[in-house]
């Protein structure tokens, strides 16, 4: 039981040590590396006056496989399953200081986001190096020398906004996160995917949140 209580209070998903690009940024020159509670790369327009945005365009999130990925031998409908799960997420987290809206406006950001990888987590292993002591410290020497545990799923995104009158780059970012190792959702392959869609999901409602200088912004887990 002892086991069982301290897996399950392992975070569901982390930040990998590394993230490799896309090519869905215009300038990758700009971003900065491991800023604190932010992407791996990051960057924000130093002066922008976040107070006046009270809506926000989500574009349809798109995929820009970096070389190698998972995403080229996966089949055409998880490719869409993940971009609309990704997207939902994103609505539902932004709809709480913002109105959704389709056309540009002074009042309006812009934000386009991209899955640049996507890998599954290999099921029985994951469980095996999750349960078994001597397997889960082999996990966590991995995770010492290498960034990430074993068998977990992984995924990488990249996200800039935009004012959508002036087109002017407000933000800009490339992050990678990896599963952790819990039981929770550990009979779904797809499962440490979807859970970091949440956390940036959740990341950025709380960036912006914080941006705009409101009081109710919930803390970030």
């Amino acid at each position: 039981m002892g086991v069982i209580f301290l897996i399950s209070a392992c975070a569901r998903t982390y930040q990998t040590r590394h993230v490799d690009t896309a090519n869905f940024l215009d300038d990758y020159a700009i971003l900065k590396k491991d800023v604190d509670d932010d992407a791996l790369l990051s960057y924000w327009k130093e002066g922008t006056d976040w107070t006046k945005y009270s809506k926000v365009i989500v574009e349809p999130v798109v995929v820009r496989k970096i070389s190698g990925s998972q995403l080229n031998d996966i089949p055409h409908s998880d490719n869409y399953r993940l971009k609309e799960f990704f997207e939902y997420r994103i609505r539902q987290a932004l709809k709480k200081d913002f109105k959704l809206v389709t056309k540009p406006g002074p009042d309006t950001l812009r934000i386009e986001l991209a899955i640049t990888d996507a890998e599954t987590s290999t099921l029985w292993l994951d469980q095996f190096t999750t349960l078994y002591p001597s397997a889960r410290t082999l996990s966590l020497l991995k995770r010492l020398a290498t960034g990430t545990e074993s068998y977990v799923g992984k995924a990488s995104i990249e996200r800039k906004i935009t004012d959508s009158g002036t087109g002017e780059l407000l933000m800009a970012s490339a992050d990678a996160r990896a599963g952790g190792k819990t039981l929770a959702g550990s009979f779904n392959h797809w499962d440490d995917v979807e859970q970091a869609y949440i956390y940036w999901a959740n990341q950025l409602s709380h960036q912006l949140c914080e941006k705009k200088g409101n009081s109710h912004c919930p803390a970030l887990e």
